[in-house]
């Protein structure tokens, strides 16, 4: 792929730092459990206190699924230190007996799962999850992951608009594009991502009823097959498509509403999915990761410089998206999703080209030399897919099960946060009124440094 006529532009008005500076906000989905490996049936943490009116720390679809979610970063730095502080305020307001479990599928679930509890919640979100599940199997609810929601700066949108101003209608046309770009990119190698970073290669006994793969599998959640997807597909091809085929699909009652769709990509405009190809989107969420059970936080710092990385990538190469594109790439995600976790990927081809021609788009732009030990160490899980995390993973598993791994990991972060004393977001401490700015005052202005524990598995 080369420059387009934007990456040009980029590069010759240096604009690359405000690019690389994409905004971030990262939700990390963790079931409470016990020690034991079962789901915990504790309330949400005390500490932390009312569960609606906390806006950084929730329940997502059960009571024992917290959920973090960050403010609006101005970089993936700052995305990873907000995430670091929330986590260790979660870890730090857990009963004794509690711990996160670090991996996507969840452990052992109850005979009847009619006694998991849905979270407490307002009337008519209680009323979606209700008719959600008279549609659905409870167990897909279950599934958690990282989301990671992008945006674009002002200042960047501003700059390209006074150059390119005759080539667009407005600063909303210019923004669509550039989000255009990227969804097509990610779209199309959202197998790339699942081949690095897949981490569900077995589901423990009872979660899946029916036939699954009898061998270890890269990413069981992010296969169609077997993860949390709506049959609704969606439309990725542009911006109004995206926006049409959701409105009509609410409309034929194909889904609810939006929330429904549980695609591997969602935009969003602040002033709703109506209007939205006209308004602008204001910031897309990647959905398909799975939790890394290498990092505490469920994401690696190295991760959220690749998701950077690819970006300004495809923000700056040509576009080829074409309609066929999009069955394409979910087809290619299911094979890599479903391939044996230790096995070379059947599009190991494909896989090295693209870390070439990153590679060479980084020495191109004068990139970090940060960026380039991130793409040399994931060019070595291309090489060699027994580093993968899937296939560590294989390695860990004991009578079809990955609890006693689980729990040992779980066990360790939360003794490694809970041996950190500074102040964190609590109740007892600060109220559950306190605004966005005092927040940021008595949490994230704190020297928080993500602990990074060693990639490998063991």
């Amino acid at each position: 792929m080369e420059l387009d006529k934007i990456g040009q532009l980029i590069l010759s008005k240096d604009l690359e730092t405000a690019l690389m500076d994409v905004k971030m906000g990262i939700e990390v989905e963790m079931h409470r459990v016990f020690k034991n490996g079962k789901l915990s049936n504790h309330g949400f943490p005390e500490e932390l206190g009312e569960q609606e009116k906390n806006r950084r720390i929730k329940n997502d679809f059960f009571n024992m699924q917290s959920e973090i979610i960050t403010p609006t970063a101005a970089n993936a730095a700052e995305a990873i230190r907000d995430l670091t502080a929330l986590n260790y305020s979660l870890r730090s307001a857990l009963k004794e007996d509690e711990v996160l479990w670090p991996l996507s599928l969840p452990p052992i679930l109850p005979e009847n799962l009619n006694t998991l509890e849905i979270s407490h919640v307002s009337p008519e979100k209680e009323k979606y999850y209700h008719e959600w599940l008279s549609k659905h199997d409870i167990r897909r609810a279950l599934p958690t992951g990282v989301h990671v929601n992008l945006s674009f700066d002002s200042a960047l949108i501003n700059s390209l608009y006074a150059y390119v101003r005759n080539d667009y209608t407005d600063k909303s046309a210019i923004r669509n594009a550039l989000f255009e770009k990227v969804t097509h990119g990610f779209i199309k190698y959202s197998w790339l991502l699942t081949y690095l970073f897949g981490a569900t290669p077995i589901s423990e006994q009872n979660f899946y009823v029916g036939s699954v793969p009898n061998y270890p599998v890269r990413s069981l959640r992010g296969s169609r097959e077997y993860g949390l997807f709506s049959d609704f597909r969606g439309n990725y091809s542009s911006i109004h498509d995206y926006e049409k085929a959701i409105l009509v699909a609410i409309d034929s009652e194909e889904i609810q509403s939006e929330s429904e769709f549980h695609g591997p990509i969602r935009l969003k405009s602040l002033k709703g999915l109506k209007g939205m190809a006209q308004n602008g989107v204001d910031y897309m969420e990647l959905r398909m990761l799975d939790l890394d059970p290498t990092s505490s936080i469920g994401i690696r710092s190295s991760t959220v410089r690749f998701i950077r990385l690819l970006v300004m990538y495809f923000v700056m190469n040509e576009d080829d998206w074409q309609e066929s594109d999009q069955l394409k790439a979910e087809k290619m995600n299911e094979k890599v999703a479903l391939e044996p976790a230790q096995s070379m990927t059947g599009y190991q081809n494909e896989a090295i080209n693209m870390m070439n021609n990153l590679q060479n788009f980084v020495k191109s732009i004068g990139l970090s030399v940060n960026m380039q030990r991130t793409l040399n160490e994931l060019n070595q899980r291309v090489i060699n897919p027994s580093i993968t995390l899937s296939a560590q993973l294989c390695n860990e598993i004991e009578d079809n099960s990955l609890i006693k791994y689980a729990i040992s990991r779980a066990e360790m972060y939360q003794n490694g946060a809970l041996q950190d004393q500074r102040r964190v977001y609590k109740k007892s401490l600060d109220g559950q009124d306190v605004t966005d700015d005092e927040l940021q005052e008595i949490l994230f202005d704190q020297d928080w440094q993500h602990i990074e524990y060693p990639k490998n598995i063991s």
